[in-house]
């Protein structure tokens, strides 16, 4: 067959542009099928990977997927200057607020976490042993024998340490928000508290001791011993006698932030704002007595 005026075709000419269109087809294929693998695309760090699906979707104007908003890493990262520098450098929230002497227990209080907790303070303390630590807790419990490490690391400090529970305070970590200086202890107002026995997940143990009845005796006196640690320190931080905190805590005993301040766990709850008698009292009720204010 001839082509346009002044060319002619070659035989088998048009078989051959066939076939190579086909090679290309299977390549492009082949590439295709690989989109969204490790092997075939690198991307750089801080990038979320979405499916071909939510691209074309987003390709229409579709809201992009929520995974792909968050920061690489998972930890925010803010800019910092040290003193006497120029320029700034990227670290992460927790080692910012470190600088600033703010200490954030957001998670449960196992060892590892203790252990940094106490390096923390041992550094802040080398640092600056008069300036004073604050302590914010959002952490939903942790291990006896770990909290005790960071409070026994607490008072061998010679700063003052204020404790403020954000949201919830439960277990050892509410004793340890009970431990701060006094004058110094508060919450938030919708902030909560629980206070409990220890038991045998937090002494490192499983929920089941399975042993001999001499080594089921010894983890028993162990416990034993463990709780009256716990009632002896808050004998100390809320000045009640040892009957009545063991009858206290035979259950678990929640506590309003208003409540954390009439049993003598913490000193004051903050408001957020100056605000007139009528809202304040949507927050804590008739009574106004150690309330402050940010």
């Amino acid at each position: 067959r001839s082509g346009p005026k002044g060319w002619v075709r070659r035989p088998g000419e048009l078989k051959g542009r066939v076939m190579m269109g086909s090679s290309h087809l299977v390549a492009i294929a082949a590439l295709a099928a690989t989109v969204g693998s490790a092997d075939a695309f690198s991307q750089p760090h801080g990038f979320v990977r979405t499916s071909l699906k939510a691209g074309a979707a987003d390709l229409r104007g579709a809201r992009p997927a929520l995974s792909a908003l968050r920061m690489g890493g998972g930890v925010p990262r803010v800019p910092y200057k040290a003193p006497g520098e120029q320029g700034y450098q990227f670290m992460d929230i927790w080692s910012r607020l470190q600088r600033e002497r703010i200490m954030y227990i957001g998670q449960d209080l196992d060892d590892e976490f203790a252990n940094q907790m106490v390096a923390v303070l041992l550094t802040l303390s080398n640092e600056d042993n008069k300036a004073g630590v604050q302590m914010y807790f959002n952490c939903p419990g942790g291990e006896v024998r770990a909290g005790l490490a960071v409070y026994d690391t607490m008072n061998n400090c010679g700063f003052d340490i204020t404790t403020l529970n954000l949201g919830i305070a439960a277990s050892i970590s509410g004793w340890l928000c009970g431990a701060g200086t006094p004058g110094k202890r508060m919450a938030l107002p919708n902030a909560r508290f629980l206070l409990q026995n220890p038991k045998l997940e937090d002494m490192g143990l499983s929920q089941q001791l399975y042993a001999q009845a001499s080594d089921v005796k010894i983890e028993a006196n162990e416990i034993l011993r463990m709780r009256d640690k716990v009632y002896r320190g808050l004998m100390r931080f809320t000045d009640r006698d040892y009957e009545t905190i063991r009858k206290d805590l035979t259950r678990d005993l929640y506590l309003t932030a208003p409540e954390a301040v009439e049993y003598g766990l913490i000193d004051k709850v903050l408001l957020p704002l100056q605000r007139t008698d009528e809202e304040i009292k949507k927050y804590i009720g008739e009574s106004q007595a150690n309330f402050g204010r940010i």
